[in-house]
């Protein structure tokens, strides 16, 4: 799900998943690409700043958006690590 922070204004992907039995697979990384050729098009507004939350023990899915630009921001809550990645 890909929503648009009008406050601030940022793109944030929330509940990025891959089935258990498909992960390992490469959709999540086909996923990704996708999601953020979407919000390329700016289809809410313009803002070059794309946010995502993510357990800090996923280290699988850390290591997804990390190969795809995204670096963590410092901000935590809880069990989430937020990231940033600018378009």
């Amino acid at each position: 799900m890909v929503i648009y922070d009008y406050d601030i204004p940022e793109y944030d992907i929330w509940h990025m998943m891959i089935d258990r039995a498909c992960q390992g697979c490469g959709y999540a990384q086909k996923a990704l690409k996708k999601c953020l050729e979407y919000i390329d098009t700016k289809p809410f507004g313009d803002s070059n700043r794309v946010v995502l939350t993510c357990n800090k023990e996923n280290y699988a899915a850390l290591h997804i958006y990390e190969k795809a630009g995204f670096s963590f921001t410092g901000e935590q809550d809880e069990e989430e690590v937020e990231m940033v990645l600018y378009r």
